[in-house]
């Protein structure tokens, strides 16, 4: 190759493709970027960014070589650890919970082919979708038959693998507006939350109406990024509709997480139009339409119509027989004492409006959305805590919702202020490490007083033994029972012929028992303890021998406290 020479002083240009190629890849001159892709045309009828991709892959930094079909052996792995972060310890670090004993034979008398019933009355309370899940899942595995804690037990099975769809879809709409790191992050936290945990390992309606409202959301911003002709697109809108309606079927609170966002996304710089809401709308109402023609064709919409009213008053607070502003319990005290179970599930709580309002004014649609969807879960949430029937299960899809909305506000800020890129991975990282130590620990935790109390009472006391239960665990989970009764003072404990009592102290000194507290204190005195189980949620399960004579001593002193009137 004959020599080249150069001006004194002057950089020697650069070698052509053929010439470099020729020299060590560490010497190698580096390549020119290539074009950015045009961008997407926005479909038809749809705002203007609605149609364009919310996260290209050249925005996905060190993963970017990862496209959206390669992600799915991740997905896979999410699940996994999902569903067995909740299989540990389904049932021995759940103490039983009143609800779950109440919707477990809900959802055996949908398996018999009722409409929702509990002690042979229709139960129209909350709709019947959780129900019919529950319903398949006992026909599908033989539960009929079992008693009401072996069947929560057998339910909550159904509830852990739900749990875990809800991770794999946090995760997947995560995929659509952040980076792959930062979406693992939020699947990391979700899959190791302890506030999470606890509720994926209960029999509750919170899970699948999370499930069905993460997915509708899902579908969506896939209607809105993936081309189709004007009338496919339109019947999709409405088929994410009827996954809406089956939260809606599910929940009917979830209708506040649903319409408030999709009608503020009309307004709010156009991320959605009115013709896309109103079909999504026109969907949702159809599972729930067809619910109440059933009640309606069974005669039943009288009884319907009672119940509903009475929950919707429940649940703006005009009644307040549950939740944290119906008893004289210092929340305060109680967040404080559970700092340590659950100390990563209040920064959610707290963090979900904060995200919400940093990411509604993001240029891609599909931010904006996590956006409005934040802050209409957030107001909510401040609502219920302030004025409504809050109640500890209803910040389980505020804490879902917070996962997704922070991670996007993360995602938001990186963009907008690469300086902040470190100081917001590093704090991201301490919080993940921290969501995973206390989930673990919140699995090994051993939390089930009951059953033990069960185990004991079948196995060490008398077949004919009379045993007085005081609050409504015991009552749902044991009653009818031939010798048992919800027997909360010393004068039915007496006139009843009681024996043994079952209590659970911190469900009595709180308040939400059937027996007083002074009650608990007189059986401290007078009775003997013969089994105590310690767990985080019940307190101290105990099982008490009553001598006769100190019952009748106590009544003669005027020491008998009348029961707490039933507020359920």
């Amino acid at each position: 190759m004959p020599g080249r020479t150069f001006a004194p002083g002057a950089p020697p240009p650069p070698l052509g493709p053929r010439e470099d190629e020729k020299k060590p890849w560490w010497k190698r001159q580096p390549k020119a970027p290539r074009p950015a892709p045009a961008p997407a045309r926005p479909l038809r009828g749809a705002p203007a960014e609605s149609g364009t991709t919310l996260i290209s892959l050249s925005e996905r930094g060190w993963t970017g070589w990862l496209t959206v079909g390669r992600t799915w052996p991740l997905t896979v792995a999410v699940a996994l650890v999902a569903f067995l972060m909740r299989a540990i310890g389904l049932a021995r670090a759940n103490e039983l919970f009143v609800d779950e004993l109440l919707y477990a034979p809900i959802g055996n008398s949908v398996a018999q082919g009722h409409l929702p019933t509990f002690q042979d009355q229709p139960f129209f309370l909350h709709p019947i979708g959780s129900f019919l899940l529950d319903a398949a899942f006992i026909k599908l595995f033989g539960l009929g038959d079992l008693g009401p804690i072996d069947l929560v037990y057998g339910l909550r099975w159904l509830i852990a693998i739900l749990g875990a769809v809800v991770v794999v879809l946090a995760f997947r709409l995560l995929l659509k507006v952040v980076p792959l790191p930062i979406a693992l992050g939020g699947a990391a936290v979700l899959a190791f939350d302890p506030f999470v945990l606890r509720s994926d390992s209960r029999v509750m309606l919170e899970t699948p109406g999370t499930m069905w409202t993460l997915g509708a959301w899902l579908l969506l911003l896939g209607v809105l990024t993936n081309p189709a002709s004007e009338p496919v697109r339109r019947w999709r809108e409405v088929g994410v509709g009827v996954v809406f309606g089956f939260a809606l079927v599910t929940k009917d609170m979830t209708v506040i997480q649903i319409l408030v966002p999709l009608v503020a996304a009309i307004f709010w710089r156009r991320t959605l139009s009115a013709a896309q809401v109103g079909r999504i709308t026109v969907g949702a109402l159809l599972p729930y339409t067809i619910f109440v023609v059933v009640v309606a064709a069974n005669g039943q919409l009288g009884e319907w119509l009672t119940q509903k009213t009475s929950g919707v008053r429940r649940m703006i607070g005009l009644d307040q027989v549950t939740g944290f502003n119906s008893v004289q319990v210092s929340l305060v005290d109680r967040l404080i004492a559970e700092v340590a179970r659950f100390g990563t599930s209040y920064v959610l709580l707290g963090l979900c409006l904060v995200a919400g309002i940093g990411t509604v004014f993001a240029r891609p649609t599909g931010r904006r959305l996590m956006g409005l969807i934040g802050v209409s879960t957030g107001l909510f949430g401040v609502y219920a805590f302030s004025a409504g029937a809050l109640e500890e299960q209803f910040g389980y899809y505020t804490i879902v919702i917070s996962v997704v909305v922070s991670a996007t506000a993360i995602a938001e800020i990186r963009d907008r202020r690469p300086a902040l890129h470190r100081p917001l991975m590093v704090a991201a990282s301490v919080f993940i490490v921290a969501t995973v130590v206390l989930g673990v620990s919140a699995r090994l935790t051993v939390d089930d007083g009951m059953p033990q109390a069960r185990a004991f009472i079948e196995t060490q006391l008398p077949p004919d033994a009379r045993v007085a239960v005081t609050g409504p665990v015991g009552d749902f989970a044991f009653l009818p029972r031939e010798g048992w009764g919800q027997w909360a003072d010393l004068q039915s404990m007496r006139d009843n012929g009681a024996q043994y009592v079952l209590t659970q102290n911190r469900i009595l000194e709180q308040g939400y028992g059937a027996a007083a507290p002074q009650t608990l204190v007189w059986l401290q005195q007078h009775a003997q303890p013969v089994f105590v189980a310690h767990g985080p949620t019940g307190g101290d399960t105990t099982v008490w021998r009553l001598d006769p004579a100190e019952v009748d001593a106590g009544l003669a002193r005027g020491e008998n406290v009348a029961p707490l009137p039933d507020v359920g």
